[in-house]
């Protein structure tokens, strides 16, 4: 979508600004007009959600060589404002390019959110990711196609760290038949490649589970496409890289087995990113309350991922019926918890037009944000963003809704009787007031 700053005017500034950042957030991705006037343009959202005013230092790496293109200075972002990019309106920006973007707040936290379009009406595609802030030695990727069923997965690898990152790509596919080893050397700051479709030890109409290792902290994005000419109806969505750490629970708010009168189901991909076999155990509850555990029908070995299709039972072949019955996920809408090991947890929700992935994720301590909510905007049939609240134990939650015009507080929602595990949606449309 497209977004206008909210903060005063961006000004062109050299890097530098004195003192340590409160915050600095990662953009591994950023294009302008890349592949062509109608190519990827990806407008990012940065929101102060401090309690003081904040200044920005928004710096653009080339792809290309890892070379300074601009650093801008945002001065002056109140908090609860969001300041936005939209790197097709850039001047400073040469077009059909790809950048990686480091942002310093300097007085106040910030987080970001990117969003990636490309193409219009039949042919327009939309996927977004979040700005992470901070990396991991070990970050999981469980879903890597190389066409397959005409899909295709790039990811950026982004350096966090004060030094170069050595960085090496393991994977495995599910049986462990087909594996290869990538490696890519990051200055800080800069992002690195790896596209399956030019890869020669990467074997077409593969899918696997990677896992990156470095020496310095990463952070990385996975672009999923079935996009091809020949595709009527091209389709996409993209998930953050998931730090491989940890025995925690993972909470994955949103399943969905032939939903929406378009049957959207969602396929789940659980990569086992310990250092030792672990089973995964599934429990979902459903809107209405109803549970089913679904565990796997055998170990997942480190860096493999397992899938699970909720329309069948665990060995992936038996036919499951539209309610629940033992083994087997009830049609409708779901909350996942899995349990077992170190695993990092996928949900791709796929219709035969639509694209939606989301990596499951631990708990947070006491307050999530959202850089950009909204509701239908560009039109009645324009952009809603229902969120999706999953309670890892608390039995209510308070959401304020802020405006991005001026900042300021809009309604404040309390949503109550929250069941830990399960999920409740909130729908822009339904709030009063918004």
């Amino acid at each position: 979508m497209t977004v206008l700053p909210l903060a005063g005017p961006a000004v062109g500034a050299a890097c530098g600004a004195a003192g340590t950042p409160t915050t600095t957030v990662y953009l591994p991705n950023i294009t302008k007009t890349l592949g062509g006037p109608a190519g990827w343009v990806t407008p990012f959202i940065v929101q102060n959600v401090g309690t003081a005013a904040t200044t920005l230092e928004v710096s653009f790496y080339r792809f290309s060589d890892g070379g300074l293109v601009t650093c801008r200075s945002v001065p002056g972002l109140l908090p609860g404002t969001s300041f936005a990019d939209v790197p097709n309106n850039d001047a400073d920006l040469p077009a059909d390019s790809q950048f990686s973007v480091v942002v310093r707040s300097f007085g106040s936290q910030i987080v970001s959110v990117v969003n990636e379009h490309q193409g219009s009406g039949e042919r327009a595609e939309a996927l977004s990711y979040v700005g992470p802030t901070a990396g991991s030695t070990r970050v999981a990727l469980p879903y890597v196609a190389k066409s397959v069923g005409g899909w295709l997965t790039t990811f950026v690898i982004q350096g966090l760290g004060t030094a170069d990152a050595n960085v090496t790509a393991s994977f495995s596919n599910a049986d462990g038949t087909r594996t290869a080893t990538l490696t890519r050397r990051i200055a800080p700051g800069r992002s690195a490649v790896v596209d399956p479709s030019v890869e020669t030890a990467l074997v077409a109409g593969t899918e696997y589970g990677a896992l990156l290792t470095s020496d310095q902290p990463i952070a990385a994005i996975v672009n999923a496409h079935n996009d091809a000419p020949t595709v009527a109806k091209p389709m996409g969505f993209s998930y953050n890289g998931i730090a491989a750490t940890g025995t925690d629970p993972a909470y994955l708010p949103y399943v969905a087995r032939n939903t929406d009168g378009i049957a959207r189901t969602t396929r789940i991909l659980v990569q086992n990113a310990g250092t030792a076999d672990a089973t995964p155990t599934l429990a979902f509850r459903s809107s209405a309350d109803v549970q089913s555990t679904i565990v796997a029908p055998a170990a997942v070995k480190p860096g493999r991922s397992w899938s699970f299709d909720p329309k069948l039972k665990a060995d992936g072949v038996t036919a499951c019926p539209a309610a629940a019955s033992a083994g087997c996920v009830a049609e409708g809408e779901h909350s996942l918890v899995v349990s077992g090991g170190t695993f990092a947890v996928l949900g791709t929700a796929l219709s035969p037009a639509t694209a939606m992935g989301m990596a499951a994720g631990r708990p947070a301590t006491s307050r999530i944000y959202l850089p950009n909510i909204t509701r239908t905007l560009g039109g009645a049939n324009g952009w809603t963003t229902p969120i999706v609240l999953q309670s890892a134990g608390p039995t209510s939650a308070t959401l304020r809704w802020y405006r991005f015009a001026d900042g300021k507080l809009a309604v404040t929602q309390y949503v109550p009787s929250l069941v830990s595990g399960g999920s409740v949606k909130v729908d822009p449309r339904s709030v009063s007031g918004l």
